[in-house]
């Protein structure tokens, strides 16, 4: 344990952006090589990469994924391993998520697959929701493409080592959109020669903060303004372009086609009538993260075998993983992993895995493993 310790300190010191996870595969190829997988296969999607443990007869294919990147967050926690990369932390516990399914490469060493492959993934781009996309169709180009895939999130405000399982939905579906308001400059003492974005701006705005509230969806929907940007600093300009950025969210796939297409006609609709051209945009897109009912009995059968406390959450969580995509194209889940009732929450500036939660994330994973291929 103490080896894996020192990996995720190491990890969470230096972490990498999404597309830029080149030392961080690195450091974990070094890691694996000692426990000798059949193939460690690099390159896929960008900096993924596969660690394959292959049984002596026949069976199923299963994948245990982690992801890669840190998210664009200055660190504050004052630990000694704390990040050195200005602007970027493993504020999400990736590197805890990377150090747990490596840990499960020691008990594969030791303790092989009898059928089947074990195939260990290291996802790059989790943060920017194209990773797993990407990922899926090289793994079907490389004959890596599992039977079933299984991956967890550390969830802080939860027992440490609980795990924590959806009814349906894990995670939400989240995408970005961003809506171009195309007008006309003109002097600032003649505004009305020009067409200035401004009203219309103002007006999707408030249209769209109210969306919600309509009865038009079968369940939770959010839409969030993230950022406006109207124009340059030019006191003589009346500006003629203006830029709307927001967050759009469900826990249903169907609820998001239909909020997607809603966001859209409310901005055309406002746009023409204040003689813009209106521009729609979408980028990190994720859909949610709907777990198989089979694989959720499993995990609950295997947490209850190794008396861990067993959660299930009211409602899906609002933030979104885009190891959705696995669950769209494979029997697959993904759940929660408690890690203390007292870690800050996720996303924070100060969060900092926590080592005492590492053995109990392989544990649960090398639990799936024997069910399948021991």
């Amino acid at each position: 344990m103490d080896e894996l310790i020192r990996l995720r300190h190491e990890l969470h010191r230096n972490p990498e952006l999404s597309g830029h996870e080149r030392a961080t595969g690195k450091r974990l190829r070094f890691y694996l090589k000692k426990y000798k997988p059949n193939e460690l296969i690099t390159g896929i999607a960008g900096r993924g990469m596969a660690a394959v443990f292959n049984g002596s007869e026949p069976g199923p294919t299963v994948l245990i994924r982690c992801d890669l990147d840190a998210v664009p967050i200055q660190e504050t926690s004052g630990k000694p391993h704390s990040s050195v990369a200005n602007g970027a932390s493993h504020a999400c516990g990736h590197d805890g998520h990377m150090v747990m399914v490596s840990g499960l490469a020691s008990q594969l060493n030791t303790n092989p697959p009898k059928r089947g492959r074990v195939i260990l993934f290291y996802q790059p781009e989790e943060e920017n929701g194209r990773g797993a996309k990407n990922s899926i169709e090289h793994l079907r180009r490389l004959n890596l493409f599992p039977d079933f895939a299984f991956a967890l999130h550390n969830m802080p405000k939860y027992p440490i080592g609980s795990i924590v399982l959806a009814k349906h939905t894990f995670a939400a579906a989240s995408k970005g959109m961003i809506i171009k308001l195309i007008g006309k400059n003109s002097h600032a003492a003649f505004p009305e020669k020009g067409i200035n974005p401004a009203l219309a701006i103002a007006e999707i705005t408030q249209e769209l903060c109210l969306l919600a509230n309509k009865s038009d969806f079968d369940d939770f929907v959010l839409t969030t303004v993230i950022h406006i940007r109207l124009g340059d600093v030019a006191f003589g300009t009346s500006p003629g372009y203006g830029e709307l950025m927001l967050t759009l969210r469900s826990f249903d796939n169907e609820d998001m086609e239909k909020l997607t297409a809603k966001t859209v006609q409310i901005a055309e609709h406002i746009g023409i009538k204040h003689g813009l051209s209106i521009e729609t945009h979408i980028t990190d897109d994720y859909p949610a993260a709907v777990n198989h009912p089979e694989l959720k009995l499993l995990v609950k059968e295997l947490a209850s075998k190794q008396d861990r406390v067993v959660v299930r959450l009211k409602e899906p969580n609002r933030w979104s993983d885009d190891f959705a995509h696995f669950a769209q194209e494979v029997p697959s889940i993904i759940f929660g992993l408690g890690v203390g009732e007292d870690a800050p929450d996720l996303h924070s500036p100060d969060y900092d895995f926590p080592d005492e939660a590492i053995e109990h994330g392989i544990e649960i994973f090398d639990s799936i493993v024997s069910h399948y291929l021991r």
